[in-house]
């Protein structure tokens, strides 16, 4: 069986040991004279710290190979999400649970459709919303997310029942996708998914992914995907989000990149021919 860490190694004449799971090799911080060895690279992703100096990188990345060709052992990643799927139990659809039909925010109704969007009129917490049943990777719901139909509605957005861990959405992406593109809001991906961009997945915010990380990517990782575009809002938040979780993600073994949108610029608005450029840009 082929190791392309091993292999990326041996290419670029590094003396390595062995040490558990990871290749023990000298830190390739510049800045640090490592005399004894103590950078970890892990066998499988090529994800690499130096516990001595915190000095992290990604070893493919840092020898410009941008497409990994690691193998993300898709078999012993699903038996762990056999694993997950004890946990969160099905929710039933709320009474008079009724299919959106129309177009709402300049999403089509086929994509609304496609997401499983209806509306209530018997759950007074629901009223006046478009709701999404939001899905984990074993197709449970695991909670509903309502949006207020009216923009003055407070709060704009309900998440029903409250409290709940709320999977990165959607769990499953089309097939044939090696990266996915990461946006903060639900109406951030239906914008992108609506005008041609499918391999687009929504955090809920841009501070969910501090928490449960291995857990929230495992899904992903389990599917074949290994690079992720971070597609935040082009406001300083946005920014200073995308900055944080570069690292995060990159720990999990995803090669990352931040794509800088002008200022003032959100997701959810952008027009069809940009939305298909981002499209051809990450799926190239």
């Amino acid at each position: 069986m082929s190791d392309p860490v091993l292999e990326l190694i041996q290419k670029n004449n590094l003396a390595f040991s062995v040490s558990g799971r990871d290749y023990l090799i000298k830190c390739l911080n510049p800045d640090h004279s490592d005399s004894n060895p103590s950078f970890r690279v892990d066998k499988v992703t090529g994800v690499a710290h130096c516990f001595a100096c915190g000095f992290k990188t990604n070893l493919f990345k840092y020898y410009g190979v941008f497409t990994n060709p690691v193998p993300m052992k898709i078999l012993a990643l699903k038996e762990k999400l056999d694993i997950l799927k004890k946990f969160g139990q099905e929710l039933e659809l709320p009474l008079g649970y009724t299919p959106w039909t129309k177009t709402f925010r300049g999403i089509s109704p086929a994509t609304l459709r496609h997401f499983g969007a209806f509306y209530t009129t018997q759950v007074e917490k629901l009223q006046d919303r478009i709701i999404f049943p939001i899905k984990d990777i074993t197709n449970k719901t695991q909670v509903f997310v309502g949006r207020h139909t009216m923009s003055n509605g407070n709060p704009r957005y309900l998440n029903y029942p409250s409290g709940v861990k709320i999977p990165l959405y959607p769990a499953h992406l089309p097939s044939g996708y090696s990266s996915m593109v990461l946006v903060e809001g639900i109406f951030d991906m239906l914008n992108l998914y609506d005008n041609g961009c499918e391999n687009v997945v929504c955090a809920f915010g841009t501070n969910t992914l501090q928490n449960d990380t291995k857990q929230k990517l495992l899904p992903f990782r389990a599917q074949g995907i290994t690079h992720i575009y971070i597609l935040f809002d082009g406001d300083d938040a946005g920014r200073k989000a995308a900055q944080l979780y570069k690292p995060i993600l990159e720990e999990e073994g995803f090669i990352v990149e931040i794509v800088v949108l002008p200022d003032g610029t959100d997701p959810g608005d952008l027009d069809v021919e940009n939305v298909r450029s981002i499209a051809e840009y990450v799926n190239k």
